[in-house]
């Protein structure tokens, strides 16, 4: 299901509150440190946030620093460096849900063609451009930089796409090494992996949402 709300809009704030998202869904699939535990530290704070989002319908503003301001500005020209490198032409972004999967959300970068997504960084650390031009095969990316790994495969299977591309971007490099891309093609097993943490989280979700609304003063 296609939700052609704005990305950063209010709507698209609003319609994130209390849900799990592409960009921060790798904290679902940390390990725990025991194996009787069900999430990881990481993934039952993740929970707790969502939880807090639904409760106070307020949720945090990601544009709230330099670093990522700038990689909102810098956005449109790292498509543009896209659409000439490649001759292909990058349609708007917008939210993305996925029919018979409770609370789980993302907003792409960018759809390309029928089959193709963009997901687009640009780091204010040019040393972290760097280190995403070292990404040379899908292992070495899941291991290094499992964040971006795992957003990409969300957004591949929320949206039903094949391929995404990966673009890291540094407008300051005034070289061919200030422009990165590398194709990421769908993955099931991941798929698989993501829909069995989202719904083992949403359960978790609603236990803690039980326990906390009767306290809620009206």
């Amino acid at each position: 299901m296609e939700s052609r709300i704005e990305a950063y809009s209010p709507e698209w704030w609003a319609s994130r509150h209390g849900c799990f998202t592409g960009s921060e869904i790798w904290k679902l699939l940390t390990n725990p440190k025991t194996k009787s535990a069900t999430f990881s530290q990481t993934a039952e704070t993740y929970i707790f946030e969502k939880v807090w989002e639904f409760l106070s319908q307020q949720s945090k503003n990601g544009i709230d620093n330099f670093a990522t301001q700038w990689g909102v500005e810098n956005e449109p020209l790292a498509k543009k460096w896209y659409t000439k490198l490649t001759g292909c032409n990058v349609d708007d972004s917008y939210l993305v849900f996925k029919d018979g999967l409770n609370g789980f959300t993302g907003t792409p970068d960018g759809f390309v063609g029928k089959d193709g997504l963009i997901e687009i960084k640009c780091p204010y650390n040019g040393a972290n451009h760097l280190k995403h031009c070292l990404i040379n095969s899908d292992e070495y990316f899941k291991n290094e930089h499992k964040e971006y790994y795992w957003q990409i495969q969300s957004y591949l299977f929320l949206t039903g796409r094949e391929w995404c591309d990966f673009i890291s971007f540094d407008p300051r490099i005034n070289s061919d090494i200030g422009f990165f891309k590398y194709r990421l093609m769908a993955n099931t097993d991941d798929f698989e992996l993501m829909e069995i943490a989202v719904k083992q989280a949403r359960v978790k979700y609603y236990e803690l949402i039980n326990q906390f609304q009767p306290v809620i003063i009206n």
